[in-house]
């Protein structure tokens, strides 16, 4: 298959020499100025697969046909990052892997049904154009069809949630309220990577239970491909528990390891700060679950308490190195408006993203760190 990767950042990067390694042909679309640094050879530095180096192409434009075009440049780059994608392009399947709940209405109004929800789980930085990091000892991607882009499951007062169904159209989501195995914190992490891109447990362990009598072939593919990388990749029914699932746990901890400007071994000295965190969490699965989508709250609050002290997230990484803009917005704004919608009280989500963006405000000279990042560079 020939795969695009839209955002060489650390996601990208690491994903694409997985891919390359793995036979298929990759292009990653980047920055000009990155492209202009980029030898052409992507340096991964990654304590489970061995350091290795693999050949992709980089190009700043795509304009020849691909079969998936892969999409990991952060929320605030989103729109300037399609200009860079030619219409020529055409790609039979689009997957987002970002985080947050508003991009997959951008990329339904520029791509319809090819588009797919996804998420992964993965910790990777990038160092250098071309070179990265991969911290965890785990990737996994989820993967759903995006019925949003299907004429008649598209409410105008969804707020853009995929597959969102009013309660006046005929009943439920297509996926039943998933299972515990299948939730956050259902597992305990295998590596104590960050869940930056690793929801509650790291990968799930199992796919779902209740597979649909007729497999999407465009989620198969994608499947054969991931395998063929050496990342696992767990198809799901419903587009909206994929993203939920990842959420749930990444927006308490980006908040509070922005706020306390330190890992989660910081946030765990400071006794209000964690109070913080933990009535967050729970507020989280309160508004998901107004968004039909069930998480085990007390599984989550789990693995919380059990994740490694060095546990930190991009988001606080990005504050402290001077990147602008960061996922912020991106992560709270939508949270916060599904709860006024649903009428669901989240004082303690609201006060995290206020102590985060005063961070954010007061981080004006960036802190040592080893991104190489610039103020507005996103991949």
């Amino acid at each position: 298959m020939r795969h695009a990767i839209l955002g060489a950042g650390g996601v990208g990067l690491a994903l694409g020499a997985a891919l390359a390694r793995g036979g298929h042909d990759v292009t990653l679309v980047m920055r000009e100025s990155s492209r202009a640094r980029y030898s052409g050879v992507i340096d991964v530095h990654s304590g489970l697969r061995g350091d290795h180096r693999v050949a992709a192409r980089g190009v700043d434009r795509l304009d020849e046909q691909v079969d998936v075009l892969w999409v990991t440049v952060k929320a605030p780059a989103l729109r300037a990052a399609l200009d860079r994608v030619g219409p020529r392009s055409a790609p039979h399947s689009v997957v987002p892997l970002l985080n947050g709940l508003d991009h997959p209405r951008l990329l339904r109004e520029r791509f319809g049904p090819r588009q797919l929800v996804g998420a992964i789980r993965i910790e990777a930085e990038r160092t250098a154009p071309g070179k990265v990091t991969w911290h965890s000892l785990f990737a996994e991607v989820s993967l759903a069809a995006d019925d949003g882009g299907r004429p008649g499951n598209h409410s105008p007062h969804d707020n853009g949630r995929p597959g969102h169904r009013t309660p006046h159209d005929n009943g439920r989501p297509e996926a039943d309220p998933p299972h515990d195995d299948e939730r956050p914190g259902a597992h305990p992490p295998r590596d104590g990577g960050a869940p930056d891109t690793a929801p509650a447990g790291g990968p799930t362990a199992h796919p779902d239970p209740h597979p649909t009598a007729h497999p999407n072939p465009r989620l198969s593919a994608l499947a054969e491909a991931l395998a063929d990388a050496g990342i696992g990749c767990v198809p799901e029914r419903d587009p909206a528990s994929v993203l939920w699932r990842k959420l749930v746990l990444l927006l308490p901890l980006a908040l509070a390891t922005t706020a306390a400007d330190g890992p989660l071994g910081v946030v765990r000295r400071q006794p209000a700060l964690l109070s913080l965190l933990r009535d967050t969490t729970r507020e989280a699965c309160a508004v998901a679950a107004a968004d039909s989508v069930a998480v085990d709250e007390r599984n989550l609050l789990h693995t919380l308490d059990t994740l490694p002290g060095r546990t930190d997230t991009s988001l606080h990484r990005d504050v402290a190195a001077g990147v602008r803009p960061t996922e912020l917005t991106a992560l709270t704004e939508p949270v916060l408006r599904r709860a006024r919608d649903q009428h669901v009280a989240v004082p303690a989500i609201a006060e995290l993203a206020r102590r985060a963006a005063e961070r954010e405000l007061r981080a004006q000279i960036p802190a040592p760190h080893g991104s190489t990042y610039r103020k507005g560079e996103t991949s």
